[in-house]
């Protein structure tokens, strides 16, 4: 191997790692504000349904609100990556992009195939904490310290949630309402402490910077 094909060999290694380090854009700051914030509206929903009209959110209600919830961060989340790339100039569908999708897939198609398979909310929501967790987790060997500390909070919370929660509730099946209330404080709270981490340390700084390497997510 020449001086040549070992210099270009390294600088596509650098490249390379560089675009795992900054895959964590996928979940961004602003995305994690907005999904925290939608999720605490998920919350009043279930409070308004218990308080303001005859009956609490039936589980189909419970499924469809927080399916929303998820689309609609899912959007956030599209067109801030979007954005993102035409500020740098960098194509949508990068490698980068594209490995942070192989790393979440499994976690997450196995918690939208378990979704339509379990009917009581409790269930969905440790379901969801957990698998969630899961997934950051899978992206642990390209994404930053403070998304693997965020996806490891999830997995513990879901996990303690899995084994105590008939020993937390009284009756042991939590309302709707309740329910929504995890669902608040996990994706509602941990992702604004997440949002407000992030802009404290300043790991969105490096969003700012335009790619002069390669293709980024």
């Amino acid at each position: 191997m020449t001086d040549s094909d070992y210099a270009q060999k390294q600088l596509r290694v650098i490249r390379s790692l560089m675009e795992r380090a900054t895959v964590y854009r996928s979940i961004s700051a602003p995305t994690a504000l907005v999904g925290g914030l939608l999720s605490f509206g998920g919350f009043a929903t279930a409070y308004y349904a218990k308080h303001a009209r005859s009956h609490p959110l039936s589980t189909t209600e419970f499924l469809i609100v927080w399916l929303v919830i998820l689309a609609l961060t899912c959007l956030a989340n599209v067109i801030f990556l979007w954005r993102g790339s035409v500020y740098r100039g960098d194509p949508f569908l990068s490698s980068g992009m594209k490995c942070a999708a192989l790393s979440l897939a499994p976690a997450f198609v196995t918690a939208a195939v378990l979704t339509f398979l379990i009917h009581r909310p409790i269930q969905l929501s440790i379901l969801w904490i957990t698998f969630y967790g899961l997934a950051l987790l899978a992206t642990q060997h390209f994404a930053p310290r403070s998304l693997i500390v965020l996806g490891l909070t999830f997995f513990l919370t879901g996990c303690g949630l899995m084994v105590m929660w008939k020993h937390l509730f009284t009756p042991p099946e939590p309302s709707a309402l309740v329910v929504s209330g995890i669902m608040a404080a996990t994706f509602g709270g941990y992702h604004l402490a997440y949002a407000a981490a992030v802009w404290a340390l300043g790991e969105d700084r490096i969003d700012s910077v335009p790619s002069t390497t390669d293709s980024h997510v």
